[in-house]
């Protein structure tokens, strides 16, 4: 078992509960007769509920397992994160669970569903504008769009300027691999992933991370290494357990 973080999966528990929780939210988004607020609400429970038995199956070493669930998760994190009737409550922080499982997992079909929301996503609030500014760096260039030097440059400025610890040793980094993936520099795209793992690891030992059970990997930093396969043939070359790079071979 990896020992990541000190978050306790209550493995019993929740292998035992998840199967009942599953198949009686499944029934409330195929029931037609199901009002909005609940079918809203069983689309978060639904993206919750398949990240953490990823999350936990990874913990266990169960690879393939992880892999399915964050499979399954992709559907409802887009719909909860996105969808125009059904998601629920975001910031810019909490959004980029739901992003960047769609992105990573999601099919064609979510993708291209995601497309349609890049320039115009928002949050239910923002207290950070750098941390926004990527997210919206993140959906383009993750379904396919093509970033202006301008809008990448405007989001590292702001980035650079915000008096935060999390956005100077998290996102700053993130903004610098987006420009590295667009302007084709694999160093600055490798190194900015090794500074997101390294402030990730530091959170999952001492911050905020501590009792986190979905921080057991950083999607972030697994959007980045996924970006640079695609675009450019580069292989991560990041060594860590918070960083699953099998998820992202086929």
């Amino acid at each position: 078992m990896l020992k990541l973080n000190n978050y306790d999966f209550e493995f019993g528990e929740l292998f035992e509960e998840s199967p009942i929780t599953l198949e009686i939210r499944l029934k409330h988004m195929n029931d037609p007769s199901v009002g909005v607020d609940t079918k809203k609400r069983a689309c978060w429970v639904l993206s919750e509920e398949y990240k953490e038995l990823a999350c936990a199956h990874y913990v266990l070493e169960n690879y393939n397992e992880a892999k399915f669930y964050l499979k399954e998760a992709a559907p409802f994190a887009y719909l909860t994160g996105f969808d125009s009737e059904l998601k629920g409550h975001n910031n810019e922080w909490t959004i980029q669970g739901e992003l960047n499982v769609a992105l990573l997992f999601g099919d064609e079909t979510i993708i291209n569903k995601l497309r349609e929301h890049a320039d115009d996503f928002t949050t239910s609030s923002v207290t950070k504008k750098a941390i926004f500014l990527y997210d919206h760096l993140l959906i383009k260039i993750g379904t396919g769009k093509v970033l202006s030097t301008n809008e990448i440059e405007s989001a590292l400025t702001e980035a650079k300027s915000t008096k935060d610890k999390d956005v100077q040793q998290c996102i700053v980094p993130l903004v610098e691999a987006i420009k590295g993936l667009s302007i084709g520099d694999n160093l600055l795209w490798q190194s900015s992933i090794d500074k997101v793992i390294a402030w990730h690891t530091d959170e999952c030992k001492y911050g905020d991370f501590k009792e986190d059970g979905n921080a057991v990997m950083s999607l972030n930093a697994l959007s980045m290494a996924k970006l640079g396969k695609d675009m450019h043939g580069w292989q991560c070359q990041t060594d860590s357990l918070y960083l699953p790079l099998y998820l992202i071979n086929d």
